[in-house]
């Protein structure tokens, strides 16, 4: 994979740029609470530079700082801001009711994975079982191709996209040309078959099954998943959870879709 073409560079604000990834390290659980100096380290900002974006967030109240613990935390607009953007995703509305049906009849922890950058996703909903329910945060993000949600999503990715993911992300560039192609071969069979399944792979000793979400313009930037520990379920018995993934995943595409058609 090191003969890939470096991608074109988007076009980007460098500021804005840097407010994004600070907001983003803040909502992490390890740097949730960080001095202006590990936020600099991090990633790797000139800290004149970083305070000046972080009193700019400061002061939208973006972030927080805490004069006693000399600490940023995430402010608190950030709260009515996904507040209002959760009455905006029309989505979720609809999807909320399935991913309690899935836990109950699975006893698993259910989840509703976004797209929400050309290399990233996050989880943006979950239920969780209450007795053996794996928990996990809203909110947490992983690489795209992380888990069988991100592999949902990438196999219905256009060529473009695709591509510029692969000629960007370190770990495909650094993957022999070998274990490049099983990717693609499995990405072809996710798409083929309308499901994934990981199994001890992005966290050690937990399995996924997800399925991906069509939107009306027959694009996936959203998976349902169900996530549990291995120790419940050998690979091999894992199919009448897929046949429940697979089944809901059709009836929330053609909800959304028909709720779209009568806007």
């Amino acid at each position: 994979m090191k003969n890939l073409e470096k991608p074109a560079r988007k076009y980007s604000v460098p500021a804005v740029n840097t407010a994004f990834r600070i907001i983003t390290l803040l909502s992490r659980k390890k740097y949730q609470k960080s001095t202006l100096t590990q936020i600099a380290n991090a990633l790797d900002l000139n800290p004149t530079t970083c305070f000046r974006i972080l009193q700019e967030l400061q002061e939208q109240s973006i972030v927080k700082y805490d004069e006693q613990s000399k600490r940023y935390i995430l402010g608190p607009y950030l709260v009515v801001l996904g507040e209002r953007a959760k009455e905006f995703q029309y989505d979720l509305s609809i999807i909320d009711p399935y991913l309690e049906k899935i836990t109950r009849e699975t006893g698993l922890t259910s989840l509703l994975v976004s797209k929400v950058r050309s290399d990233r996703t996050a989880i943006v909903s979950k239920v969780e079982d209450e007795n053996f329910g794996v928990k996990i945060s809203v909110g947490r993000h992983f690489d795209l191709l992380d888990g069988a949600y991100g592999k949902c999503i990438m196999a219905y990715a256009n060529e473009a996209d695709a591509e510029y993911y692969f000629n960007s992300n370190e770990r495909i560039i650094n993957t022999s040309p070998e274990d490049f192609q099983a990717l693609k071969n499995e990405l072809i069979e996710v798409k083929k078959n309308g499901f994934a399944i990981s199994y001890d792979e992005t966290i050690r000793g937990i399995f996924g099954v997800a399925a991906p979400i069509m939107n009306f313009n027959n694009q996936v930037d959203l998976s349902i998943a169900v996530v549990g520990m291995c120790a419940q379920y050998k690979v091999d018995e894992l199919q009448p959870i897929v046949d429940v993934i697979t089944e809901y995943s059709k009836k929330i595409t053609l909800e959304i879709n028909k709720r779209y058609k009568e806007m």
